[in-house]
């Protein structure tokens, strides 16, 4: 079974060490992942189902542009509207996609990175309320 609140954890300490030393595109890729193994880690311990390891139905529950959507709709669907209203209506990882990182460096600037370590935040401390709720 993945642990996705350990990835979670990696994810964010490493992206926050490349942007430290302005390696943005790589810090942009795992602030991406970070956020969406945040999440994925609530989804996770709200039933989401698995199959061999991974997200049953990984056309939904996949990357993080999409999964920001799919999360507030499994949540609300569990009855956890809460963490869904954490994150707001506006999708920020819309524009981030898990290929980005076979582009040039060029296609991502600091406001760009900013703007998905900010969003990773709210991931995280939805996370964060979950833990403290005895969810994961």
């Amino acid at each position: 079974m993945p642990d996705y609140y350990d990835a979670a954890q990696r994810h964010w300490d490493d992206a926050n060490h490349l942007l430290s030393s302005s390696r943005l595109p790589n810090a942009d890729q795992l602030f991406g992942l970070s956020a969406e193994c945040a999440l994925k880690a609530i989804m996770l311990s709200l039933g989401m189902p698995m199959n061999n390891g991974r997200p049953a139905d990984s056309r939904k529950h996949g990357h993080i542009n999409v999964l920001w959507d799919e999360f507030i709709t499994f949540a609300n669907g569990k009855g956890q509207a809460h963490y869904a209203a954490a994150l707001g209506a506006t999708n920020p990882f819309l524009h981030w996609n898990v290929g980005q990182r076979y582009e040039h460096a060029s296609v991502v600037n600091l406001q760009i990175v900013t703007d998905h370590k900010n969003s990773a935040e709210i991931a995280f401390g939805c996370l964060s309320q979950a833990v403290v709720d005895g969810v994961v």
